[in-house]
């Protein structure tokens, strides 16, 4: 039979029994074979000179293959969807070889459909060969009969095993497994793939003298030739080194599980490592203590002594540490001048005492670079058996503890008492039910109204989120909003909010005859994010409402953060005509200089303020009221609750007012008795 070389490319594709083309580098079909035709429904006129039509989104499949054939010569794909011509969709492995043969420049392309068997003949299984004889030199290539004994092996791969083809030749090709990978899942699951006559394609690693200091892995695929009869008659096995890239991956996976200082594990990785800890701990009757300590003011001295004195004091404490803790136990290290142990097959007694010797041996001084470092450590514990069943929570247990003792004072080590894990176990409970809340409409709004100082006309609200949990009862916004904030969910929360208090007050409106506003309260996170102003921008386009009548109140904090995005934000929102207000003004740390430069148009005064002046007559109140109107803008005392409170804003400029002393927080429909009963009374 003549060689594959002697054949003019169109004979070579059409002898071929395999579905084959050769496309350009621009995806255009220059050779399509009857097989292909078989496979895919398209005839060879209909696809000469057209984009490839098997290929979904060929643009983007060519960017793929042109770098990736810049780096190996041939590659091939795992089972992969094609396109049929009639709609429907073709499973086949694809095997990839750029070339330029016979004044074609392009891409050879050949597709194993799933189910493939045999070659009709033993010519062609030669002819096919051959064609093997095209990659031959340049990827790494050897042939072994049904038995897997190694029949043929190409110089590339002698190489890199560092064995002569005369050694490697009768061989079983399992024996080129790396001996550390030879028993593992790998070599099974490729025998039991040829087993069933299915190619086979995937990451294996090989003996190599060339890799001293890491395993060499090799990409093979793995073709099995079957005769007429469908017996192997042999197995073709080619691939390249991609040795590097699992280097890298592991590097990558290293840093990923690890910190990269000590070597220590990480959080993520200790959370991975000991996944199944607790329900070993439940099968054995055992107790898990998980303890966290942190270094008490760690950031200053980084900050003093900088970063390389601070990195070594990290090593340092990590062997110290370990060189007290007992075997059993596991050291990781979640960030900075955190760490955590893990205690196995302790009593709580002897982790205390252990716990104490662990304090004791660290805040002795450490010797760095000529520096006496003393350092005070605070710890937080938790055990288990305990109200919770997953690690990450245990592990936010001892988080939480640790916080706790800080709170207290530096250097103490606080267990997680019964009210802390109740506490613990509300905050996780409510954390589940805020995913919910919003989307299964369990908020709620109330309405505190605001009146006018001098004539005690009701001028407005403001809005106030609520919300009732079906088995905590009422949650208090002081407990769920930061918990909002943390898990991300404040800024849609909010954003319904500030939409469903304009809904309200477009209705509420006409039932007057004179201008009602509405204030809502605006979270930090939501000010800065852009969904708040697309929000703004629909509520002043789709409701038809005047922003004036609109008061955002923002926290007094947010605004002396003083960065340009704070100035900028503030702008964009009074370009559309929002009223902006300062809540709780007084409580911060307000500079009369910057307050004059900010484009806002009320503030609001903190109770704290007015109980001040209850209590000791200050003239503090007024300062502040005197302040707001030399800078032309609306005051508002909020949380009178006391005549003799009123009474005494009524001498001064202040605007309005709100609190319990005239209305608390209602439901809409007592907004509306409200707006009704005040209407009737004038019109009598």
């Amino acid at each position: 039979m003549a060689s594959l070389r002697d054949l003019p490319i169109d004979a070579f594709i059409d002898a071929l029994s395999i579905p084959c083309c050769y496309i350009d580098l621009g995806g255009d079909v220059l050779l399509w074979n009857e097989h292909a035709t078989a496979l895919f429904g398209w005839e060879r006129d209909e696809v000469l000179h057209q984009a490839l039509p098997v290929v979904e989104q060929l643009d983007s499949a060519l960017e793929t293959w042109a770098p990736l054939l810049l780096q190996y010569p041939f590659s091939t794909t795992a089972m992969t969807p094609f396109q049929h011509k009639d709609g429907s969709l073709v499973y086949a492995t694809a095997y990839l070889q750029s070339f330029a043969i016979a004044g074609y420049t392009g891409y050879f392309l050949a597709f194993l459909p799933k189910g493939f068997g045999p070659l009709i003949s033993t010519e062609q299984f030669n002819l096919l060969h051959h064609f093997q004889a095209m990659i031959e030199q340049t990827t790494y290539y050897l042939s072994a009969d049904a038995d897997g004994r190694i029949t043929a092996v190409n110089p590339m791969l002698c190489e890199l095993i560092g064995e002569s083809e005369h050694h490697l030749i009768g061989r079983d090709w399992f024996d080129l497994v790396h001996p550390m990978h030879a028993k593992q899942p790998i070599a099974e699951t490729v025998r039991s793939a040829l087993l069933s006559d299915r190619i086979w394609n995937g990451e294996m690693p090989i003996q190599s003298k060339r890799h001293t200091t890491n395993v060499c892995w090799l990409n093979l695929t793995v073709v099995p030739i079957l005769s007429e009869q469908g017996e192997v008659l042999q197995y073709t096995a080619f691939g390249f080194d991609v040795s590097d890239k699992k280097r890298l991956e592991r590097e990558v996976e290293y840093l990923a599980y690890h910190n990269d200082l000590t070597g220590l594990l990480n959080k993520k990785g200790w959370l991975r490592e000991y996944r199944d800890i607790l329900q070993l701990a439940d099968q054995s009757e055992g107790i898990v203590h998980i303890a966290l300590f942190d270094i008490d003011r760690f950031k200053i001295i980084n900050e003093s002594f900088g970063s390389r004195v601070g990195n070594e004091l990290l090593l340092q404490i990590k062997e110290r540490a370990c060189r007290h803790l007992p075997d059993t136990s596991v050291m990781f290290h979640p960030s900075g001048g955190l760490f955590g142990v893990l205690f196995l097959e302790e009593s709580k007694e002897d982790v205390f005492r252990l716990l104490r010797q662990l304090q004791y041996e660290l805040q002795r001084p450490f010797r760095i670079y000529h520096h006496s470092i003393m350092l005070s450590i605070s710890i937080g514990c938790v055990f288990y058996p305990s109200a919770t069943n997953s690690l990450e929570e245990l592990y936010a247990r001892a988080e939480s503890a640790l916080f706790k003792g800080k709170r207290i004072g530096v250097g103490t080590i606080q267990f997680v008492t019964k009210d802390m894990d109740d506490a613990f176990s509300r905050q996780i409970h409510i954390e589940k039910a805020l995913y919910q809340a919003l989307e299964e409409k369990h908020f709620y709004l109330e309405y505190q109204p605001k009146y006018e100082l001098k004539t005690d006309r009701l001028i407005g609200f403001e809005a106030l989120l609520r919300w009732h949990h079906d088995e905590l009862g009422q949650i208090p916004p002081s407990e769920f909003i930061p918990l909002a904030e943390e898990m991300a969910l404040i800024v849609p929360i909010n954003n319904w909010v500030i939409l469903e208090a304009a809904k309200q007050l477009k209705v509420w409106q006409p039932l007057v005859d004179h201008s009602l506003s509405m204030a809502v309260n605006i979270s930090p996170n939501q000010f800065r994010s852009e969904s708040f102003i697309n929000t703004l921008r629909n509520i002043k386009q789709q409701l038809h409402l005047n922003p004036t009548d609109m008061i955002l109140e923002i926290t007094e904090s947010l605004v002396m953060q003083q960065t340009e995005e704070i100035i900028a934000r503030m702008n964009q929102i009074k370009r559309l005509d929002y009223r902006l207000s300062i809540d709780d003004f007084g409580t911060g740390f307000s500079s009369l200089q910057y307050l004059k430069s900010f484009p806002v148009d009320e503030l609001k005064i903190d109770k704290v303020f007015l109980d001040d002046w209850l209590a000791s007559k200050s003239h503090l109140l007024d300062v502040i009221v005197h302040l707001g109107k030399s800078l032309n803008l609306h005051v508002v005392a909020e949380g009178v609750e006391d005549e003799e409170m009123l009474d005494h804003l009524r001498t001064t400029d202040c605007d309005s007012f709100q609190g319990f002393l005239y209305a608390k927080p209602m439901p809409p429909e007592r907004v509306i008795e409200l707006l009704t009963h005040q209407k009737n009374e004038k019109n009598h």
